[in-house]
């Protein structure tokens, strides 16, 4: 018998691209499931609406809707979900960007590792730019003394140069499988983080507890990518303070090794400068709010 899954999509003031994710999950082959469709708080009545189109039986499938009261980011609205399904038994929990479109048999492949892999506790997916066979995630690394984490093949045409399925430093949240004795063994995301690098840091302690990190080339979905921070070229002020701050969290919370929380002490003052660098190389707008973030990320340790 398939183990149920829980998918958390969390939505905020995005209604289309909220839909579109809906409608691609309706379609999945893999029929165990049901959506928690958390809302952060949006302004725009969006959730109204989404939940209107479920009356309305837009959908086939089950969908939970939740309200956060507020916007609690990324970790905060999706462990609101985790916590929910965890109590009701579930044995996965998907979490899924509303931005993403996935195929038919996206979930069916990362439950397979599970399923076969008793250590591996989190599976994703090789994810694409929307709309192309570009590639934006084919399993993630992290630099545990810099805390810089990339996406090795970002930008390049997939011609099955990422096909192999390995074990990687992180799962991205955009599509991350996780079995619910993850949960029991580390605990959830970090809500303090708000935004970025939760995921990280929680792939981190999943790792130092022993978990495999599983990244799934069979299953593929695409990704409008940062839709809710400007997108990757036009990125909101805010986002230069969470990236400074939380990837020295990141370190911090997950090393032993003092050397390492020293260098990455040290590296978040080279990033604040070529953060401000760049401010001005590229004439970015909202020059002065853009330095008070960054320092900002510098002053909360």
């Amino acid at each position: 018998m398939l183990n149920k899954v829980a998918i958390i999509i969390l939505n905020w003031n995005n209604y289309k691209d909220t839909t579109e994710c809906l409608l691609s999950v309706d379609k999945l082959e893999y029929k165990p499931f049901c959506v928690f469709l958390v809302d952060n708080h949006s302004h725009d009545r969006s959730f109204e609406k989404l939940k209107e189109d479920y009356e309305r039986h837009r959908y086939n499938m089950e969908i939970v809707f939740i309200q956060s009261g507020e916007n609690l980011g990324f970790a905060g609205g999706n462990n609101i979900a985790l916590e929910q399904a965890y109590d009701q038994g579930y044995s996965y929990f998907w979490l899924l960007n509303n931005d993403t479109i996935v195929l038919p048999d996206s979930l069916t492949y990362l439950a397979a590792e599970l399923d076969a892999n008793p250590k591996a506790g989190m599976a994703g997916s090789k994810i694409y730019y929307y709309g192309t066979q570009t590639i934006w995630f084919a399993g993630g690394e992290i630099n545990t003394y810099t805390g810089r984490a990339k996406h090795p093949g970002i930008g390049e045409f997939d011609r099955g140069q990422y096909d192999a399925r390995r074990e990687v430093d992180y799962i991205t949240g955009c599509s991350l499988l996780v079995r619910r004795e993850v949960i029991e063994s580390v605990g959830l995301m970090k809500k303090e983080y708000f935004f970025y690098y939760e995921e990280a840091e929680w792939n981190l302690r999943a790792r130092n507890a022993g978990w495999e990190r599983i990244y799934r080339p069979d299953s593929r979905i695409f990704h409008k990518v940062s839709v809710s921070t400007g997108g990757e070229k036009k990125k909101a002020p805010f986002v230069a303070f969470y990236d400074i701050r939380n990837a020295y969290w990141m370190i911090k919370g997950t090393q032993r090794n003092k050397i390492k929380i020293g260098v990455s002490f040290l590296y978040k003052y080279y990033k604040a400068l070529r953060k401000i660098v760049d401010i001005y190389r590229f004439n970015q707008n909202n020059k002065l709010i853009r330095v008070k973030y960054i320092i900002k990320g510098l002053l909360l340790n």
